[in-house]
């Protein structure tokens, strides 16, 4: 029996790794040491039949060309990086804002809210900054009560940055795809600014048009305790 013929079995709208491939091998061979399942597997790719599509994850449907996520922020936002990246020049920070949602969402965010994610051992100091720099409202990690009670348009928000959170290398403030996903399933404040029931549809049109490393995502997902949702909203 043939890899082509074996692999038409499989699924094109499922992503599979090395151990489901191993297993589906052997099943269909009746065995299959690892030797042999490297040298098939090796094959199938060259012969273009299997795309390896991201780490330890392949399908036998050929991924389309997809671009990588790169968020444009209003002028506030920019702004705002650039005044923490001339008083506080080696602070890590990202920022994200709700507005940046509207690219994937049916009923569109009209009141933009701003969030300053930044280690928690320099937070305050960065609140005070942001207080004394910018007019408007500007909270401290506040709770969905507080933040419910208190936001005005264009509220700055400040919110702890998780350790390990994934950066961009060249633009490290610029929130990257990856970070963006897990955070409006796992920060309840961002949850907050957009119906639920918009959720799936933010993820399908995300995975649809940008480049996303599912390794990445699931690593950031356990971090924050999401990696179950997280892995049933990219279809893993």
């Amino acid at each position: 029996m043939s890899a082509k013929i074996e692999l038409s079995k499989l699924s094109e709208n499922e992503i599979y790794n090395r151990e489901d491939l191993h297993c589906f091998f052997c099943a269909e061979k009746g065995s299959e040491n690892d030797a042999g399942f490297r040298w098939d597997l090796y094959n199938c790719l060259k012969e273009g039949i299997l795309f390896h599509v991201g780490y330890d994850a392949y399908s036998i449907s050929k991924p389309l060309d997809l671009s990588e996520y790169h968020p444009v922020y209003s002028e506030k936002s920019l702004e705002i990086m650039k005044v923490l990246e001339k008083k506080c020049p080696d602070l890590p920070f990202v920022v994200f804002e709700s507005v940046l949602l509207n690219e994937f969402l049916n009923h569109l965010i009209a009141q933009n809210t701003i969030f300053v994610q930044v280690e928690k051992e320099v937070s305050s100091s960065v609140f005070s900054i942001l207080q004394n720099e910018f007019t408007g409202t500007v909270l401290y990690n506040p709770g969905k009560q507080e933040f419910s009670k208190y936001w005005s348009k264009d509220c700055i928000v400040v919110l702890d940055l998780i350790s390990q959170s994934p950066l961009s290398a060249e633009k490290p403030h610029e929130i990257v795809a990856e970070k963006m996903l897990v955070d409006i399933v796992a920060e309840k404040i961002i949850a907050s600014v957009f119906s639920p029931s918009e959720l799936m549809s933010i993820f399908k049109d995300m995975l649809t048009k940008y480049r996303i490393d599912r390794r990445r995502i699931n690593r950031y997902a356990g971090r924050r305790g999401k990696a179950g949702i997280i892995k049933q909203l990219i279809g893993e």
